[in-house]
């Protein structure tokens, strides 16, 4: 989440990457560094130990959310 914020405010747009369980910790570092709303990919947990087909099936999934976010 910091070298997302950090990269947005010099300007080069970023997407983060998240885990369902890790969400309220990212959206906490958001908060601290003045970026309550910061949008980012939120995948289901866990990624290390999925098939390949599983592979491409959550990066479809984070593909159109982060399309989405780098659109808007």
């Amino acid at each position: 989440m910091h070298d997302g914020i950090t990269f947005e405010q010099t300007g080069k747009r970023a997407v983060v990457l998240c885990t369902v369980p890790f969400e309220v910790t990212a959206r906490n570092i958001a908060r601290m560094m003045g970026l309550a709303d910061y949008p980012f990919v939120i995948l289901d947990h866990p990624l290390g130990s999925l098939t390949r087909a599983q592979i491409v099936e959550r990066a479809a999934e984070a593909s159109r959310q982060a399309i989405d976010i780098l659109t808007k």
